[in-house]
């Protein structure tokens, strides 16, 4: 007479589990949707349009330009995808407020009186929160030249991991805590006056090193990456540093834990190979 009774018992916890687990599920993915409603910005971005100071309407651009947007910093580049060179490069920190957000800008490759400068866009985003425009005034900080009349406009790039894989890339924001390059002895921190940040985003990752006194650009990289093999594996689109990286594929070791992320590797150069050793902690 017992059997019945453990077997209803059973069946009963077993419900109760599944429905937990459906719970949890749904929540998962309502917060999730709260979170894009709250900021719709949160993601990696590609412009499609802009307008030209001595334009009259948009055109699309003549630099591949990407924008990645993270909980509250932003980045971005321009770059030439024939002539391998960086046309620019910048970002910094932001605030979105119902409709209208504000950069400020902490490091810039083509404007220094920019950097400190906050501006405030307003913004449209797309029904499927796959697009976005901005548009606002840059006012000039130089004399004698006009304010600046902003008109950009961006489509989404997508999520390329399939989801097992994304579990273990270290999407999210970092700054480097020390660092070994070449032949130094042992992995050291960076001078108190550099930041070292790296953002690894579902579908890219960008790198950059600034100072954060002056927010002059020390050098950047960005382009895409996939988790093969047991190895984060890094493919450059663009850099400040030697062309000899770009289009190619570079494997590295890596830990991640969540709250840090380690890669090492040995990148091969024409003059001989080069050592990197990159520590880093989580900022978001």
């Amino acid at each position: 007479m017992r059997k019945p009774t453990f077997l209803l018992a059973v069946l009963a916890l077993l419900s109760f589990v599944a429905c937990k687990q459906n719970t949890s599920t749904d929540n998962t993915k309502e917060e999730a949707e709260e979170e894009a409603a709250a900021n719709p910005l949160a993601g990696a971005w590609k412009m499609t349009a802009w307008k030209p100071a001595d334009s009259e309407g948009q055109v699309a651009p003549d630099v591949v330009q990407y924008k990645f947007y993270t909980d509250s910093h932003f980045f971005f580049v321009g770059y030439d995808d024939k002539a391998d060179t960086v046309a620019q490069s910048g970002g910094g920190t932001y605030t979105v407020d119902d409709g209208t957000f504000t950069e400020k800008i902490a490091f810039a490759s083509w404007d220094s009186p920019n950097v400190g400068t906050s501006y405030t866009f307003d913004f449209t985003a797309g029904e499927d929160g796959n697009t976005f425009k901005q548009r606002g005034v840059m006012k000039s900080n130089v004399e004698g030249e006009p304010d600046f009349q902003l008109a950009e406009d961006y489509v989404k790039v997508g999520p390329a991991l399939e989801p097992a894989v994304a579990e273990k890339a270290p999407v999210g924001l970092w700054k480097i805590t020390k660092s070994l390059y070449g032949d130094q002895e042992e992995a050291t921190a960076p001078a108190d006056s550099m930041v070292i940040h790296k953002l690894v985003t579902p579908t890219h990752f960008y790198v950059v090193t600034y100072n954060k006194n002056t927010g002059k650009l020390d050098g950047m990289t960005f382009g895409t990456y996939e988790m093969k093999d047991g190895k984060y594996v890094e493919t450059v689109m663009a850099t400040t540093r030697s062309i000899e990286l770009i289009d190619k594929m570079q494997p590295f070791e890596y830990e991640y834990t969540g709250d840090s992320f380690t890669q090492k590797g040995v990148m091969e150069f024409t003059d001989g190979p080069f050592e990197l050793e990159e520590y880093y902690t989580r900022v978001e």
